[in-house]
Parts: structure tokens; sequence; C-alpha cells
């Protein structure tokens, strides 16, 4: 692997990582091809030429990679999908004044099967090997050439892929864009957070956005960056980091993050409850604390990384002794989170860190309604509740995810949803987008991946800057042995209605069905 890289690819750091990954997976061959012709690849070299018009050479390979050993293009033929790993379109140009570089254009590996593995969203990515059809999927990652595109570029190429009509966003679409001609603007030094807002809303996204960059930013920042995150990838929708580094002034990079690690055996969620938990303000344990690392790609480095969630952290406000109307950032270095950008759907309005608190607020006011019932759930709910230990799991989902989720469930005692009621919230739903807001306990959530309960709020709402109870967005919620919908009393007292929903203890999580 070394040798192959050395003499064919310039000693490409990415490519190795690459073959890292798919070593690891049993790799048995590597079917090179050459590309002799791709409209994409044709694009890119026209908008070289633009910045560099001596420039006049490139050459393109096709890496695809298979557990299965053959040597002829017969045993290709003969080899299954569930043998191929993914491939590698390594771009090797040849520019004026200029190192010859070889770079890995694009790329899609299989993902880890490491079970504390978690990527939601991944898309099937369809490649021909020699006219033979595989499918692959993942995330695609991708490296700058500092010429046309740089590492904002190839972050928004891996994200907007989630929502572009097309798939995978064109460089030239995304310059286009924020006016990047290559002659009157160079897109070497890269594009702000402003510009890739721009992009992915164009592409169809929603952005939610961290920014962390001044101290009146991070005074009024309503949440830790790694939340903005959170409900992002854990909804199966990408987002992006960017953060500084030492190699310059105002020097900033930025990755896209697709997925996490979770350790059921972490320390921190029960240590902070119970050490560390400051004033009275914190009514539950989000589910993040048990998200060990961020799974991303990194450009510069190679594509899969896991990042631990602490390793990168926004600037502290500095602590004064008396009340400062200007607080300035603590001096701890630049290489810290300035901006997060959170991607959803487009009708999606509300944002993730909203939705968690409303639907914290919603559960608060039905747990004192709850019927007396001889159900210890009803009374660990409430026991858990009043020491606000409840864990809450926060993702979108569609009405139509939400009724098959129903239909798969089954309680700790084999009871299923009654049948009849799931065509009919089905049918009441409409497939709008919902926050759902998981409800479960530090003993059973990282164990068992269940949940004792569940808060559907409305997605597509729109809330105030100032958060105040608009019983509108409720629209759903399942307790143990329960149904609840809303009554009467408006937002300010609401009474609920409960009915009946067949299963009396706690169910999995949505997506550990």
């Amino acid at each position: 692997m070394f040798d192959f890289v050395e003499s064919r690819f310039n000693r490409s750091g990415p490519l190795r990582r690459i073959l890292s990954q798919v070593r690891l997976q049993g790799v048995k061959t590597i079917v090179v091809e050459k590309i002799d012709k791709s409209d994409d690849l044709d694009e890119e070299n026209e908008d070289i030429k633009k910045c560099f018009p001596a420039f006049n050479q490139s050459k393109s390979f096709r890496l695809s990679f298979f557990t299965k050993s053959f040597s002829t293009k017969r045993g290709l033929g003969t080899a299954n999908n569930n043998e191929f790993l993914g491939y590698a379109i390594v771009k090797t140009d040849n520019v004026p004044s200029r190192p010859v570089r070889s770079r890995v254009y694009e790329s899609v590996i299989l993902s880890s099967r490491h079970p504390n593995n978690f990527i939601r969203g991944a898309q099937k990515w369809t490649c021909y090997v020699l006219n033979n059809k595989f499918e692959v999927e993942g995330y695609l990652y991708a490296q700058q050439n500092t010429i046309t595109n740089a590492c904002a570029h190839v972050a928004l190429r891996t994200v907007t892929a989630r929502y572009h009509k097309k798939v995978d966003m064109s460089y030239r679409e995304m310059n286009s864009i924020v006016g990047v001609d290559h002659i009157n603007r160079k897109a070497g030094p890269g594009l702000d957070s402003i510009e890739m807002v721009r992009i992915l809303e164009a592409a169809g996204a929603r952005c939610f956005v961290g920014d962390y960059t001044t101290a009146e930013n991070v005074k009024k920042s309503p949440a830790p960056f790694h939340k903005y995150l959170y409900g992002s990838i854990e909804s199966g929708f990408p987002a992006i980091i960017i953060f500084g580094t030492t190699i310059s002034v105002d020097s900033y990079h930025a990755i896209p993050v697709f997925g996490h690690t979770f350790n059921e055996d972490t320390w921190a969620p029960n240590a902070e409850f119970s050490y560390f938990k400051v004033g009275g303000g914190t009514r539950y344990i989000p589910s993040e604390s048990w998200l060990s690392m961020f799974i991303a790609h990194d450009d510069n480095l190679g594509s899969n990384f896991c990042i631990p969630k602490n390793y990168l952290n926004t600037k502290r406000l500095c602590d004064e002794l008396e009340p400062n109307p200007d607080p300035i950032l603590c001096p701890l270095g630049t290489e810290m989170v300035a901006c997060v950008i959170a991607t959803v759907p487009k009708k999606i309005k509300m944002d993730p860190i909203s939705a968690e608190v409303i639907g914290a607020d919603y559960l608060f006011t039905v747990l004192p309604q709850m019927p007396a019932v001889n159900n210890p759930w009803d009374d660990r709910l409430k026991y858990y509740a009043d020491k606000d230990m409840l864990v809450l799991r926060t993702l979108i989902v569609t009405g139509d995810d939400y009724a098959r989720h129903l239909f798969a469930v089954t309680d700790w005692h084999g009871k299923k949803i009654k049948r009849d009621l799931i065509p009919i919230l089905r049918k009441n739903l409409q497939n709008k987008f919902y926050w759902l807001i998981e409800l479960s306990v530090p003993e059973l959530f990282p164990a068992n991946r269940r949940k004792i309960a569940e808060v559907l709020i409305r997605a597509e709402k729109e809330i105030g800057p100032q958060y105040e109870r608009d019983i509108s967005s409720f629209v759903i919620a399942r307790l143990p042995g329960h149904f609840v919908l809303y009554g009467s009393g408006g937002s300010s007292n609401p009474k609920y209605k409960f009915i009946p929903s067949g299963v009396s203890s706690h169910v999995p999580l949505y997506g550990c069905e």
C-alpha cells in the first residue's frame, strides 16, 4: 500500500488514510481505472485554467475496493455488492509554478461497522467499475485543490449532497452563488460562514448557526456548540464546524460532521448531575451526554475520523470581579470553534435547542395530570422528573416515520401499540416534519437503548425570540399506558386527554426498533 501511493500518487496522506480504512475492512483487490472523460473533472480543469492560463495537464484515476480476491474482468463480474467497500477518485494536477500534487477528488468508503458508531442519513452512491454497477452507502469525502475550491467548498459538498436536487453540487455552482469567478475574485482564500449558509440554503437546507466569534455572540449564545451539531446529525442531517488554527492569523478550517459514537459506560452524565450541577435551571439530562466523539471528514487528513467531543471548545468569556457591560473573550489561543452550522430540511422552522426545551416544558405540564393507575413506570417517570434526572433525546421525524416506529415497537412485556390507533395518527400527522423528544432514565437509556415516553411537537412552526408556551405547537405525547392529547385550558393552563395505548412499560428508542 505504501509503495502504491508513493510510486503513483505523490505520497497523498488522505489516500493513505483511505487505504488504511479499507485494509481494516478486509480489502483483497483494488481495481485501478484511468478516467479519460468526466464532465465535472473537465469543468474543474476549465476553472483552474482561468487562474493559470498555462495549465493544461491533469490525470485522474478511480480506485475501487473489494473484499473479494480476483485478477480478471471475469472475476470482477462475479463480485457481489456486499463485497464492494467503496471507491476513491484521485486527481493529479500539473499546475505551472506549483508542485505536482495528487489529491482525492472524491471518495465514498463504507463506514466502520463498530456497534457504537451512529451515522444517520447516509446516501447510496452508484459506482460503475468497468461497466459493472455497485453501490456504497456513506457520506462523500473530498479534498480541496486550494485554487478553485477551499476547505469550505469540500465541506459544503459533503453536506449539500443531502439536499441538492442533483445530489452532488458542483464547485462551479457554489462559486456562482457567492460571486467567485476566478478572475475578479479567487476561490483560494475560501468562504465565510454567511456565504456558506447562502450555498446551503440554495441547495435546499435550512441552517441554524451558532456564532462564537465575538464576546457579544458568546454571551447571547443559547447553548454549547455541540448541541447544535447533535440535533442535526442525530436526525440524519450533517453539520459543519469552523474552527481557528495556528497556521496564520485569522486562519480557519471547516469540516463536515455527520455522525457520533456512543459510550454507554461514560461517567460524565451521572457525575455532572451528582457533583457539578450549578443552579436549578437544568431540569433534565440531554442524551448527547453519552456522546463520546463526532464522526467527521477532514479534507487535509482524510475521511471518517472520530473527533473527541471535548477536543474542540469555544472561547470562554473572561471572569470579571465587577459587572462588565463589554465582556471580552479569554485569550485561550486561536484553535477554537468559531462557528457551527447545523442543517435541516427547509420546511423546518423550529431549531433543535428550542424544540428540546419546549418538549420538556410540555412534559412537566402533563405529568401532574397522569391518570391514577397501578403502573410502576408512571411512578418511576414522576420520580425521575422530580429529581431532574430524565434523559431527553431530540430528533426530527416525519409523520410516516413516527407511525412506522409505533407500529414496530413492543414494550418489555411484548405488548404492542393498539393497531387501530396508528392509521388514525398517520392520517392526522399528514407526513409533515415534527420534533420527537424521547424521555428515558440514566440506567435505561445507555444500556438498553429504550425510552419511557415521548412528546411530538410541530417542527414547521416558527417560535418567537423569547419562548412562551404556545399550545398550538403540541401534537401528541405518549406516556406509559396512554397517548396524551390536548383538551382545553389554553397555553397558560392546558388540560389533557388520555387515551389507552396498549403498552405499559418502556419501548425501543426511535431507530433502535
